[in-house]
């Protein structure tokens, strides 16, 4: 999803004006899906799944405060892009972008850490 995003913000894919936004939802879903990986060892099966507040929550206790702060102010920015009002304006392009680069390390140091395990 991430690939898509930084196409979209490439102008690879042409979407016009809402591009940053859709980038942002693409890098928004890509947040929740890693943070479903990062939250199914504690996830009951069969069980409502938690909020993905709650998820971040776990997060910043079982992997550190930073990593879980980090995790929930890109969450919530990517949130904020995704959820316009008519009174504010369009996510930047470059907000966006940096933005995905945040989800990208959060996987990426994610990863690093499980493979010295």
């Amino acid at each position: 999803m991430l690939a898509y995003a930084d196409e979209i913000l490439d102008g690879h894919i042409a979407l016009g004006p809402r591009a940053a936004r859709t980038a942002a939802l693409l890098a928004r879903m890509a947040l929740e899906d890693w943070l479903n990986d990062e939250s199914a060892a504690w996830c009951s099966a069969g069980q409502k799944q938690p909020t993905t507040i709650s998820k971040l929550v776990v997060l910043g206790r079982n992997k550190g405060a930073d990593v879980g702060e980090r995790a929930r102010r890109v969450w919530h920015s990517l949130s904020r892009a995704v959820h316009h009002h008519a009174y504010e304006l369009q996510p930047s392009p470059a907000e966006v972008r940096h933005l995905v680069g945040q989800v990208r390390e959060l996987a990426v140091q994610s990863a690093l850490t499980k493979s010295f395990r």
